[in-house]
């Protein structure tokens, strides 16, 4: 599946949130990240997202990462349109963002289950469409950070987790207030009140936990008799047979 090939624009995201007008929202991230550890368990991790935030999952025993803001235009992530990594191997995947900057969700999110064991968890991160972050995206400037990303609705996300035969274990937002001003920065961290009534479907940042659910299916046999058969059909019929 194939990334936002422009190269400086990995970085961009990492910037915005080391400015010192976004602390609030990296602090926010950070924050939510061991309410969605614990919704997952497991021992072989994936991790896909900004290198910002990897650390916070390098306590995992076995852990893989490809980060999103160290890709060069030939990485293997933005040329091939599978993941390098095997069947049914992790059973922790957390994406961070990875999924703001792909043009083709629904390719990563196939590539995710793929790998996926019959019980794993992915975890979400990224920049919810239906907020007021997506309602002023269209007035801001695309080559900006957060703008020129592919936000993307709860809904969405969740019909095609579902599709795969995932169940939602986690979900919430934050960030309701976008930064669109040096003005607005100084007072985010101070709403608490309309954090509280609208963050947890409309703020900007999702944060979402998927179970994948695999049940073997036993198959049952059929015991059919001769007698059976026959009584199962009305004698108007048969005598029709013969």
């Amino acid at each position: 599946m194939k990334l936002n090939t422009n190269n400086y624009k990995y970085k961009e995201l990492t910037k915005w949130y080391r400015r010192p007008a976004n602390h609030h929202f990296k602090k926010n991230l950070n924050e939510h990240i061991p309410k969605i550890k614990k919704h997952i368990s497991g021992n072989h991790v994936l991790y896909i997202g900004l290198s910002e935030f990897k650390k916070k999952f390098e306590s995992s025993k076995y852990l893989s990462f490809i980060a999103i803001d160290e890709i060069t235009s030939s990485g293997n992530i933005t040329e091939s349109k599978r993941l390098p990594f095997e069947d049914n191997s992790y059973d922790i995947i957390v994406i961070i963002h990875a999924l703001d900057y792909t043009e083709n969700p629904y390719e990563l999110i196939r590539e995710i289950d793929r790998i996926a064991t019959d019980d794993a968890s992915v975890s979400l991160v990224g920049f919810n469409k239906f907020s007021l972050w997506g309602l002023v995206k269209p007035l801001m400037n695309k080559e900006a950070s957060p703008w020129f990303l592919n936000f993307h609705s709860l809904y969405n996300i969740k019909e095609w987790f579902k599709v795969l035969g995932y169940d939602s274990s986690y979900k919430d937002t934050s960030a309701f207030i976008p930064i669109v001003s040096r003005n607005i920065s100084r007072y985010v961290s101070k709403i608490s009140i309309l954090q509280k009534i609208f963050a947890s479907n409309f703020g900007g940042l999702y944060f979402l936990v998927f179970d994948k659910k695999i049940i073997p299916l036993t198959p049952i046999k059929l015991k059919f008799t001769e007698k059976y058969m026959i009584s199962s059909f009305p004698k108007s019929s048969l005598n029709r047979v013969k």
